[in-house]
């Protein structure tokens, strides 16, 4: 290789191999320091974009997560106040079962009874005036749904998928007329004597009546009446004595509220002797807003899959069918973000547990429209209170049940996927970005090693001018430089 003065190849190539050796070792630096691969967009432009979209999700899906945490401590706070709410309604039941007990109890009694209950139903309407969660009532209707009807339609619920009515409401119309179980023969003197019958009350009590040989029809009916109501069975009996008529009549609608009667006469009261005689009810039939709804005794719920109803209740309290009115509906239910897009949402209804919404659509004799009306001062409203206390537990049952779905089923479930996402992203993040540091040590070491060798090769290099003014000084045959000089 010919030797030059005025430039010095080999040098600045060791130095461009310097220069390349420490921008590597001073990478490798950074990224063993910083623990991440990827510091810049200029370490990996896809990898850069890639990981902070994964960032964005993991983020997003760790405060999904804790939105999920904080709306589950909201919904056990709602459903322990429901519980209270539960086992007061349960005492009230006791209450009224005990002042229905006619025989056993007193006017004083009555009035102790009466005491209580209403000391129960203040009890109901604190939990629903002051449960909360934070600054957030949570059981006095303000964040479930609201509705009202007319005379005929009562408004009971609604779900959180019920959606909520114009202002001209809900058309409800009715199709089949909701019939309750009964029976009506014809009863004399001669055919009581010696009768004995039994009545049995679906899913419920078990009676029979025996009437001695020559005893009134008159008699037998007490008789009847009596033990009905010592069972606290859900019967009115009633006979009309001037045409000698015997009607027994479920208290309830409903195809599932009905009654057996077993006889042991032919033709009297039953057709065959022995031969148990099934009666039912009839579930009222009809649609609200022209969609599909299910019937129970006098309620009408929309059907699950239904566009706008879905969930809504309500209670037919007319007498014939075709349009009864509507219903108007409010829907205040709370929303939960409670994932990573916009439209992961979960909504919960809360709807209200004060006693002037419970027990409402409820056919009875004493006129009670709610559980704040109900009284105890006579057997006829104690057996009312008896079915509109039964109608609450129903609301809240429901109310309960709905919470715990959502408690169990969708955010207990949604936390685990989240927290699964969580792990998941991070994990692909860090793939992307984390510094692999057995490998990077590996590479700092190697940069290292180089950058070494590169600051020896151009200390050799430089070499190169010092050799050539050595050959020119070893043959100058003055021995000085001020040969060059002068020539």
């Amino acid at each position: 290789m010919p030797l030059g003065m005025k430039n010095n190849i080999a040098s600045i190539n060791a130095i461009n191999h310097l220069a390349k050796a420490q921008n590597e070792l001073s990478d490798s630096l950074k990224r063993l320091s910083s623990g991440q691969r990827v510091n810049s967009g200029a370490d990996d432009p896809s990898g850069l974009i890639l990981s902070e979209s994964l960032r964005a999700q993991v983020a997003s899906a760790q405060q999904a997560l804790q939105n999920s945490e904080f709306s589950l401590s909201l919904v056990q706070t709602a459903e322990g106040a429901l519980v209270e709410v539960n086992n007061l309604l349960i005492e009230m039941r006791q209450l009224a079962t005990t002042a229905a007990n006619e025989g056993a109890t007193d006017y004083n009694a009555l009035l102790t009874l009466q005491f209580q209950i209403h000391k129960a139903i203040e009890g109901i309407d604190r939990v629903s005036r002051f449960t909360s969660f934070g600054n957030k009532m949570l059981l006095d209707g303000s964040h479930g749904t609201k509705g009202s009807g007319n005379e005929e339609v009562v408004f009971i619920k609604a779900s959180s998928k019920t959606l909520a009515s114009p202002v001209s409401g809900y058309d409800v119309d009715i199709t089949e007329f909701p019939l309750r179980a009964t029976l009506t023969a014809d009863l004399d003197d001669d055919d009581a004597s010696g009768l004995q019958i039994t009545l049995e009350e679906e899913d419920g009590a078990i009676i029979r009546v025996s009437n001695p040989d020559g005893a009134t029809a008159v008699g037998f009916v007490k008789r009847l009446q009596k033990a009905v109501l010592d069972s606290n069975m859900n019967l009115n009996i009633h006979f009309d004595a001037d045409d000698e008529e015997l009607t027994i009549e479920h208290r309830e609608y409903g195809l599932t509220k009905g009654f057996t009667v077993t006889g042991t006469k032919d033709d009297v009261i039953v057709d065959n002797a022995f031969e148990p005689e099934l009666l039912l009810g009839r579930d009222i039939e009809g649609t609200i807003n022209d969609e599909p709804a299910d019937g129970d005794g006098l309620i009408l719920t929309g059907e699950y899959n239904n566009e706008k109803t879905s969930g809504l209740s309500v209670a037919f309290l007319g007498d014939g069918t075709g349009n009864a009115g509507s219903v108007t509906v409010a829907q205040n239910s709370l929303k939960f973000q409670a994932g990573v897009s916009a439209d992961e949402k979960i909504v919960i209804a809360l709807n209200s547990t004060h006693s002037t919404v419970l027990g409402r659509g409820v056919d009875n004799t004493s006129g009670f429209e709610n559980l704040s009306q109900i009284s105890l001062k006579s057997t006829q409203e104690a057996i009312d209170a008896i079915r509109l206390v039964d109608e609450a537990l129903d609301q809240l049952l429901s109310m309960r049940s709905q919470l715990g779905s959502v408690q169990k089923y969708t955010l207990e479930t949604n936390i685990s996927v989240l927290r699964n996402t969580v792990e998941n992203l991070t994990a692909a993040e860090s793939n992307i970005r984390d510094t692999d540091m057995a490998l990077e040590l590996v590479n700092f070491t190697k940069n290292q090693i180089i950058t070494e060798a590169a600051a020896a090769a151009v200390a050799q290099s430089n070499q190169t001018a010092t050799r050539v003014l050595r050959l020119l000084f070893n043959n100058n045959p003055h021995g000085n430089w001020s040969f060059f000089r002068d020539h």
